[in-house]
């Protein structure tokens, strides 16, 4: 998810050879377009094998045994979008990692894995169908736009699988949470202070170690060739991760104020998305809150 790369961190680029530009003049882009994908795709590669990982773990918490199978589907489906996206770098000539490289994935791992340990079925579901899922949409969403067929195409197709994820996660929040509102909120408010500044880390200008792994030049590739930027890829994400919370049903003097927490990771929403005044009964959101 962490889209895009600081000088500050710079490592030497990849050699501009001529077998290299004639691959990105064939689908109308420059070596530095492929150098962003190489750094996009590698990172998207480390979120689905986390969530290959979240979904096998998950498993045996799960209450039944459809649900263990449909999950047991999830995390198949996560392999398929795996190959997708190498064989995807492959095809267009640039290099990928199929390894988790930067530390926001093992960090959100690990917070999945805690969640685990203490059987909060709950907050696993919010990290990975919800959260984790929320933000994948975003980014294929964002590779379907002004990028080559190919990688529109690929974008497209796994898009449709995350949306299905995300379908299958509000499903099964929305009836814990009828069953259980307060344990499922309080799953809500740890999950969100734990995994969400991980996820919004990588909406940034900073760059860890992929770079110097893929051999791209950090300070010369950027979101301006597919025709965005940072702050709209942000906005875009915390607008969904709004539209998420509310199509689930949580109570908004819960999400609230961990929706102002965001602006601690440098987010704002464009729109009151989820937060409407017809929501609920008595909530002013020119006020920021819920009387």
């Amino acid at each position: 998810m962490n889209t895009a790369t600081s000088s500050a961190a710079s490592a030497p680029a990849a050699p501009h050879t001529p077998r290299a530009e004639a691959r990105a003049q064939k689908h109308g882009r420059d070596q530095r377009y492929l150098d962003l994908m190489a750094y996009i795709v590698s990172n998207t590669i480390s979120g689905e094998i986390m969530a290959v990982e979240n979904y096998s773990e998950m498993v045996p918490l799960m209450g039944g045994t459809d649900a263990k199978i449909e999950t047991v589907k999830q995390a198949l489906e996560e392999t398929k979008h795996i190959r997708m996206l190498a064989s995807l770098g492959k095809r267009l000539g640039y290099g990928v990692k199929t390894e988790i490289v930067e530390p926001q994935w093992l960090a959100i791992r690990g917070h999945f894995s805690a969640a685990v340990k203490k059987k909060d079925l709950a907050a696993c579901l919010i990290i990975q169908d919800l959260m984790t899922e929320t933000m994948a949409i975003v980014l294929y969403k964002t590779l379907g736009r002004d990028t080559d067929p190919d990688t529109a195409q690929v974008a497209g197709l796994i898009l449709a699988d995350e949306l299905e994820h995300l379908d299958i996660g509000v499903r099964r929040i929305s009836a814990m949470l009828k069953a259980d509102p307060d344990t499922v909120h309080d799953a809500l408010a740890w999950a969100h202070h734990r995994v969400m500044p991980e996820l919004f880390s990588m909406i940034s200008t900073s760059c860890h170690s992929l770079c110097s792994q893929l051999s791209v030049d950090c300070g010369g590739i950027g979101l301006d060739s597919i025709s965005t930027d940072i702050e709209m890829l942000r906005v875009d994400a915390l607008d969904a991760y709004m539209a998420t919370l509310d199509a689930v049903g949580f109570d908004l003097k819960v999400t609230m104020p961990l929706i102002a927490s965001m602006s601690g990771y440098g987010a704002q929403p464009r729109a009151d998305v989820g937060l409407r005044t017809d929501a609920a009964p008595g909530c002013s959101t020119q006020a920021g809150r819920c009387c």
